[in-house]
C-alpha cells in the first residue's frame, strides 16, 4: 500500500519533475536516436535544430554528457539530437568523413547521407527552422560536420568544429555558403593544429581549414 502511494505521488509530480524537455526518438535504419524537444516547443513556431556529432571511439550520449547541449535545450528553445556512428571491427565507433578520419577499415558507410536523413526526418515531424540547422562536431565529428555541410550546404546554416578538420584535397566550392567556426588547441596531439595524417591520409591544419572555407564563402582573410 505504501508503495502504491509513492507511485501515485511520483505520477502526480511528473509534470514538474520532468518538465525540462520532452523526449522523442528518430530512427533512420540504424536504431532509435533520442531527440530532445524543448518544453516550450510550439508547432506554429519554426525551431532551431542542433546536431551534435561525437569523436572517434565515443558515442552520442557520451558526447552530450561532455558538452551538455541537452541540458540547455529547454532554456534556449532548440531541438537537439546526438546520433552515434558505426562500429568498426575493433569495436570503435566512427564517422566516415574523409580518408584521414575515420573509416580506417574501408566500410564506405554513407554517414553524410545518414545525417541528412536524420535532419529530414526531424523536419517531417517538427517545425524546424530551415535557416537555423547547426552541426557541432568534436574531433572525428568535426571532420564529419564539414563533410555534411560541403555536400548539403542548402540545409546547414553553420558548423562548429572542435578539434576537427576539413578535407585535404582541392575541391570546387560547394553549391552554397555555410558559416563555420573552428576551435582548436595548438597542443592537440591527436588532430594537430598545423595538420598531419592518419593511416597515411593527410588532413589540413586549423588555419588551412578556416582559409579553405573562407574561400568557399567569399570571405576576406583580413579581420575587421
Amino acid at each position: 500500500m505504501v508503495m502504491s502511494y509513492i507511485k501515485l505521488f511520483i505520477f502526480a509530480l511528473a509534470p514538474f519533475l520532468f518538465s525540462s524537455v520532452v523526449g522523442q526518438t528518430i530512427d533512420q535504419g540504424r536504431g532509435r536516436v533520442q531527440l530532445t524537444v524543448p518544453q516550450n516547443y510550439n508547432e506554429k513556431n519554426p525551431t532551431p535544430l542542433i546536431v551534435l556529432l561525437h569523436g572517434f571511439r565515443s558515442n552520442g550520449s557520451r558526447q552530450d554528457s561532455y558538452l551538455g547541449f541537452s541540458d540547455i535545450a529547454n532554456d534556449n528553445g532548440f531541438l537537439f539530437i546526438a546520433p552515434t556512428g558505426s562500429v568498426n571491427p575493433r569495436g570503435e565507433t566512427f564517422w566516415n568523413a574523409t580518408p584521414a578520419c575515420c573509416d580506417f577499415f574501408g566500410s564506405n558507410v554513407d554517414d553524410v547521407g545518414y545525417i541528412k536523413e536524420l535532419i529530414d526526418a526531424i523536419k517531417l515531424e517538427y517545425n524546424v527552422d530551415a535557416n537555423r540547422v547547426y552541426l557541432v562536431g568534436h574531433s572525428n565529428g568535426g571532420f564529419m560536420s564539414y563533410q555534411v555541410a560541403y555536400n548539403h550546404p542548402s540545409i546547414i546554416a553553420a558548423v562548429v568544429s572542435l578539434a576537427g578538420a576539413s578535407h585535404d584535397e582541392v575541391r570546387p566550392a560547394p553549391a552554397g555558403q555555410v558559416h563555420t567556426l573552428q576551435i582548436h588547441g595548438t597542443l592537440d596531439l591527436t588532430n594537430r593544429f598545423f595538420g598531419g595524417s592518419h593511416v597515411g591520409s593527410a588532413y589540413p591544419g586549423a588555419v588551412e581549414t578556416v582559409t579553405t572555407w573562407a574561400g568557399y564563402n567569399g570571405c576576406s582573410l583580413v579581420a575587421e
